[in-house]
């Protein structure tokens, strides 16, 4: 099973040989291409080979491209490869909106719960009791929209009274680079699972690409959030260690239907159960993580 996540960050020339990604800098190293689920690419003069995308699209490794700030700026997927692609898609269309608001519900309430376990760990447990009793009034379909007033009251908490989310900061800036850390890795899953990831379940925006992943990706936010929020300080500037930081979102474990997993291989488990929750109509067949602490999974 893919668990290497890769970040390149000075110039490189990326080839493959024998079912190998190949990565030259002032050495040349080699990493089975089975092994690696993500590959971002940092600095502006990386070249890479036909070969490279080719052998990434076959082995479902996605790319991530980032801009000159060096934050993601898109993503390179296959086209779908699923072996039933039209039934999924077909079974995606037919969902009806009860069974939608029902998921969205399973999804605010697992978020706003994740968020009251951040607060916890970082010693703020009046907050987290508050966001608590939030979790508890959200109605299907979100309809008095408790996912906002919990941001509201989590994120001040987090982060100090009159912050926002537009501002201009570090902490702004680590969020979306952790943010679209998850987002790519869910994306990557729902299109190995033969979704299409523009048809969401709350997300619907006619511009937006990944609608569902947006979606699911919301019950892992609070995982960047802690990190940010042990790791980074106001008075810090954005730079490599932080993105360094970030990363290990992906290798957190976390607690799926009572199982200990990470981050990476969690998430292809809660998109596979929504398969079986898209089957049968049924949200409660949904596998959410639990934020519990933020231990990293550590491979042998």
């Amino acid at each position: 099973m893919a668990f290497r996540h890769l970040v390149i960050r000075n110039p490189a020339k990326l080839s493959t040989t024998n079912e190998q990604l190949v990565i030259k800098q002032e050495e040349s190293i080699k990493i089975p291409l089975e092994d690696i689920v993500t590959i971002t690419l940092e600095d502006p003069a990386i070249t890479l080979t036909n070969g490279v995308l080719s052998k990434c699209t076959e082995y479902h490794v996605e790319l991530i491209i980032c801009d000159r700030k060096r934050m993601p700026s898109g993503i390179v997927q296959p086209f779908h490869r699923h072996s039933r692609q039209k039934t999924v898609l077909e079974m995606q269309l037919a969902l009806g909106k009860p069974f939608k608001k029902r998921t969205w519900q399973r999804i605010v309430i697992r978020k706003i719960e994740n968020q009251a376990r951040c607060l916890e760990l970082l010693h703020k447990a009046e907050e987290a009791q508050k966001l608590y009793s939030i979790s508890r009034g959200v109605e299907t379909g979100d309809r008095t929209n408790r996912e906002a007033y919990g941001a509201k009251v989590y994120f001040e908490a987090l982060f100090g009274a009159g912050f926002h989310r537009r501002e201009d900061n570090v902490y702004n800036i680590s969020l979306n680079y952790g943010y679209s850390i998850i987002r790519s890795l869910v994306a990557r899953s729902l299109i190995r699972y033969g979704f299409t990831p523009s048809f969401g379940v709350f997300h619907d925006s006619q511009t937006n690409a990944f609608n569902l992943a947006d979606d699911f990706m919301e019950v892992v936010r609070p995982f960047v959030d802690v990190l940010i929020a042990t790791n980074v300080t106001e008075d810090k500037e954005w730079s490599p260690e932080i993105r360094k930081d970030l990363f290990q979102v992906l290798d957190i474990i976390a607690i799926w239907n009572h199982e200990k997993l990470s981050i990476t291989h969690g998430v292809d488990n809660m998109i596979k159960s929504f398969v079986s929750a898209c089957r049968q109509q049924d949200a409660n067949y949904l596998i959410l993580p639990e934020l519990t602490n933020i231990a990293v999974h550590s491979y042998e």
